[in-house]
C-alpha cells in the first residue's frame, strides 16, 4: 500500500502558541476544527533496505571463536542496544562480544559512527551476550545492563561515560544470561528488572563453549525489584519460580488493565513451555499461559515483539523459532480466553530466526515483520541464512518480500540480535544487526512511503500505551524496554501513518495516569511529559 493524497479534517489545539512537542494542552484543551493540508508522502522504494555499514563507518565485528571456543556459533548472543548514550538526541549503538574482546560503544555523528569505547567505561571484556538500556536510577539518561556468562554488570550512565555499580546495588547475577527486560511492576516510580538465563554454566561439560539446554541444567530466572538505590531478588516472593532455559522476555500490558505483565519465551518448548505472567496490580505475578493456550506453542522461542498486527485494537505477540518452524503470531481477542496462533507463512520456516520486530516499515499504517536469520554450530565457511522481511496485507496476513539479486536482504549472514531505531532522523525505522562471528550491519530504510510520528516519553515510562486517533480510527502501541533478541531498541514509540497529516495522541501510563494531546502534526518526534 502506498498513500498518494494528504488532505485531512483534523482537530487542532486552538492556542497556536501551545507546543504539542512538550505535551502542553492536555486532555481538556479547547479545540477547533480546521482543514489541514500537508505535502503528499513520497513513494517508498521497491528495495526496502540498503546496507550502509561501510559507508557509515561501523566497524564492529563479533568474535565467536576465542581461546576457549573454536566454533563459529554462540547460542546466547551477540545482542545489540540502540539508545541515546550521550544525551545529544540521536541513537548510538552498543555491541557485545566474547571473552577477551571488548564490547564496543559507537557514537552517532550523523550518517557516520565513531568508536568511542576507549575511556567510556563500556568496553567490558567479559563473555557478553545480552544488553538492556534502561534508566535504573530515574535521572533521565539510559544506563546499561550487560548480561554475561558469569557475573552480569550494571553500568551507570553519567553523560555518556559509564561506571560499574553492580556490587553496590546488590545486583549479583552469575548465570548464562540471554535476555533482560525492565518496567515499573509495582508502580512505585522506578524500573524493576527481569533477567533470563539459558543454563547454569557450572553444570555444562568441561570445555564447553556453546552451551545448550540439552547438555546443561537450566538456571532460575531472576526478578530484581528496584528499591530506589538497591536491587532485591524477589523472584520467588513475586511468583517467578520456574527454572527453564530462557531466550526471550518482555514486559508489556497484555490485558490493558493498567499494569505490566511478563512474557517469557523458552528454548526446547516441548519440555519448557513459554510463560505469560499476569500482574495482579501490586507487582506479584501468576502464570496464565495454560489458560490462554500459550503453554503449547513454545517450540524454540528465541525472539519476541508485540503490537497490533491485525488492527483489532488488541495486543498481539510475534515470536521467532528454529528452522522448519514458522515465525509465530499469537492473537488474543479476550484476556481470559484461549489465544489463536498461526505461522505467518511458509517462507519463515526456511531459516533459524532470532531478533524480530513487529513494526510499520513502509508507513502504510499496518505492522510488518522483520527477523534476522542465522544457523547454529556451523563451519567457518558456512554461507549463513537470510534475514527476512514480511509485509502485512492490512489484516494480519503476511507476504514474504522476495529480494532481488543484489539487495541487502539477498545476502546470507549468521544473524542474532537486532535493534530497530531511527538512525538518520527521517522518522522511519532502520535496522541494526549483530551477526555471530561476522561484521555487524546497518540496514537503512528505503521503504517508508507515508507520514510518521515518533512519540518520546520519559525514561521511566516502560509499559505505557500510546494511542493515535484520526478520522474515527485508532492504533495503540506499547512503550517497551527490551524485546527482539538479546538487546533493546530505540525507546520512542513509532507510528507509520500513511497519508494522515495530524492525529490526536493519548498516553496511558501504568497506574492510571493519562494525557491527551490533540491535533499533533505528523512528521515529528513528539515529546510527551507526564504532569
Amino acid at each position: 500500500m502506498r498513500p498518494v493524497c494528504c488532505l485531512l479534517l483534523c482537530t487542532l489545539l486552538s492556542a497556536c502558541n501551545s507546543d504539542p512537542s512538550t505535551g502542553t494542552g492536555g486532555a481538556d484543551s479547547t479545540t477547533t476544527t480546521e482543514t489541514i493540508q500537508c505535502d503528499p508522502p513520497s513513494p517508498g522504494s521497491k528495495v526496502p533496505f540498503v546496507d550502509v555499514t561501510d559507508e557509515w563507518n561501523l566497524t564492529f565485528e563479533h568474535h565467536a571463536t576465542t581461546e576457549f571456543c573454536d566454533i563459529t556459533d554462540t547460542v546466547g548472543g551477540p545482542g545489540v542496544c540502540a539508545f541515546d548514550a550521550d544525551g545529544d538526541g540521536d541513537v548510538d549503538l552498543y555491541f557485545l562480544d566474547r571473552e577477551g574482546f571488548p564490547n564496543k560503544l559507537y557514537r552517532n555523528d550523523g550518517q557516520t559512527f565513531t568508536d568511542v569505547t576507549e575511556g567510556s567505561g563500556a568496553g567490558l571484556t567479559d563473555d557478553s551476550h545480552a544488553c538492556l538500556a534502561f534508566d535504573y536510577d530515574g535521572d533521565g539518561d539510559l544506563d546499561l545492563f550487560v548480561g554475561n556468562s558469569g557475573p552480569d554488570k550494571l553500568l551507570k550512565n553519567t553523560g555518556g561515560v559509564f561506571e560499574d555499580v553492580t556490587e553496590e546495588l546488590g545486583l549479583i547475577e552469575t548465570g548464562y544470561t540471554t535476555t533482560a527486560t525492565a518496567a515499573d511492576i509495582d508502580v512505585d516510580g522506578d524500573l524493576d528488572l527481569f533477567v533470563g538465563h539459558l543454563v547454569t554454566p557450572e553444570t555444562c561439560p568441561a570445555g564447553f563453549c556453546s552451551p545448550t539446554p540439552k547438555a546443561c541444567e537450566a538456571e532460575t530466572n531472576m526478578l530484581w525489584v528496584n528499591t530506589g538505590g538497591m536491587f532485591i531478588n524477589e523472584s520467588d516472593a513475586r511468583g517467578i519460580t520456574h527454572q527453564e532455559p530462557t531466550l526471550a522476555s518482555l514486559f508489556f500490558d497484555f490485558d490493558s488493565d493498567g499494569d505490566v505483565d511478563l512474557f517469557v519465551g523458552n528454548d526446547i518448548g516441548s519440555k519448557n513451555p513459554d510463560r505469560l505472567y499476569k500482574n495482579d496490580g501490586t507487582g506479584h505475578f501468576k502464570d496464565a499461559a495454560q489458560g490462554l493456550g500459550l503453554e503449547l506453542y513454545g517450540t524454540d522461542t528465541m525472539g519476541i515483539d508485540v503490537g497490533d498486527a491485525d488492527g483489532d485494537g488488541k495486543v498481539d505477540i510475534v515470536m521467532t523459532d528454529f528452522e522448519l518452524q514458522p515465525t509465530r503470531l499469537i492473537t488474543c481477542k479476550d484476556p481470559v480466553l484461549p489465544c489463536d496462533m498461526v505461522g505467518i507463512n511458509q517462507e519463515s520456516t526456511q531459516t533459524v530466526k532470532w531478533g524480530i520486530a513487529l513494526a510499520d516499515f513502509d508507513h502504510d499504517t499496518d505492522l510488518d515483520i522483520f527477523h534476522t536469520g542465522g544457523h547454529v554450530n556451523v563451519p567457518v565457511d558456512h554461507a549463513g541464512d537470510l534475514h527476512q522481511l514480511h509485509w502485512n496485507d492490512e489484516e494480519g496476513f503476511f507476504t514474504y518480500h522476495v529480494p532481488s539479486e543484489g539487495e541487502a536482504l539477498a545476502e546470507r549472514h549468521l544473524g542474532r540480535g537486532a535493534a530497530f531505531a531511527d538512525l538518520d532522523g527521517d522518522l522511519d525505522l532502520d535496522i541494526v544487526i549483530a551477526n555471530a562471528d561476522r561484521p555487524a550491519q546497518i540496514l537503512l530504510n528505503q521503504a517508508a512511503g507515508g507520514h510518521a510520528l515518533l512519540v518520546q516519553l520519559d525514561s521511566l515510562s516502560a509499559g505505557a500505551r500510546v494511542t493515535v486517533q484520526s478520522g474515527g480510527t485508532s492504533r495503540t502501541e506499547h512503550a517497551l524496554v527490551g524485546g527482539s533478541y538479546a538487546g533493546s531498541s530505540d525507546p520512542r514509540v513509532h507510528f507509520g501513518l500513511g497519508n494522515t497529516c495530524a492525529v490526536d495522541v493519548l498516553v496511558q501510563w501504568p497506574g492510571g495516569a493519562e494525557k491527551q494531546i490533540k491535533g499533533v502534526s505528523t512528521g515529528q518526534s513528539l515529546l510527551v511529559v507526564r504532569d
